[in-house]
């Protein structure tokens, strides 16, 4: 059957509540605000892999087929429980007076979110999130840029960068900590790429590596007493590594709309020209 333009799935239907939540059956005091709430308060309490319909179901006081009637699928659930933990994007309010403050705190406030909420680092990525929340995000984004000269396609891409960026951190981050975490249950230890370097990196072998452990100070491990500064510090400078690039773009963009401006002796030299 060919797609109809302008016919939504039924996931984002649900998401842009173009649909009833609760299709089939009685029972209306289960709805998805309160499925979505349940979900979310699993995810926070124990991971993403703790939620399921079944234990979603429990948590309320319902039966798992109950909860069908109103959600298809985990998987549309999990795009639910993403709108859900993403909507404080309708009341945040992104500071500065230049494009990169702007920048600077729209990402910022995506960190946030994913701190607040680190099973969002494991979400599996199937589509770009196309609800409300992630459409407020890009909008407040697009604002951000909206003095540079960057073609829309183009700030397009500096957001998709930017977050790409956020979320390939909160996922490294996210996955540290549950292996150190998994290692001190085991009674493993646990050690820090920095200090491993200090032990194994031969100067006669890895010479570049050895100079730089050399020239840093032991680092903290997962769960220590400056971690979390650490891993600040190192996300605070790959993010201006990134709007040291989006300056650059700009720049580029400025050159191709500066109007070229002739030079007076070939207006003379025209001039004088015979006709």
């Amino acid at each position: 059957m060919a797609e109809v333009e302008g016919e939504l799935p039924d996931e984002l239907a649900l998401l842009w509540g173009r649909r009833s939540g609760g299709r089939r059956g009685p029972r209306p005091e289960l709805d998805v605000n309160a499925i979505v709430a349940a979900a979310i308060a699993i995810a926070d309490a124990d991971g993403l892999d703790a939620v399921s319909m079944a234990r979603v179901a429990k948590a309320l006081g319902f039966s798992t087929m109950a909860l069908y009637r109103h959600v298809d699928s985990k998987e549309q659930l999990l795009a639910l429980m993403w709108n859900e933990s993403a909507s404080t994007a309708h009341q945040i309010e992104i500071t500065g007076s230049t494009w990169r403050e702007r920048l600077r705190s729209w990402a910022a406030l995506q960190q946030g979110m994913l701190a607040a909420h680190p099973w969002l680092a494991q979400m599996p990525v199937t589509n770009p999130p196309m609800g409300p929340s992630a459409f407020a995000w890009i909008e407040r984004g697009l604002a951000a840029l909206a003095d540079t000269p960057l073609r829309d396609d183009e700030k397009l891409e500096v957001l998709g960068a930017i977050s790409a960026y956020a979320l390939a951190e909160a996922r490294m981050a996210f996955d540290e900590a549950a292996a150190a975490a998994r290692r001190r249950k085991e009674g493993k230890p646990v050690v820090a790429f920095e200090n491993v370097l200090r032990l194994l990196a031969d100067p006669a072998d890895y010479p570049n590596l050895a100079r730089l452990a050399a020239s840093s100070p032991p680092a903290p491990v997962v769960g220590e007493p400056g971690y979390a500064e650490t891993l600040d510090a190192s996300q605070s400078f790959g993010l201006e590594l990134l709007l040291d690039g989006v300056a650059a773009a700009i720049a580029r963009a400025e050159a191709r709309v500066q109007p070229v401006v002739p030079d007076s002796r070939d207006v003379q030299g025209r001039r004088g020209a015979p006709r």
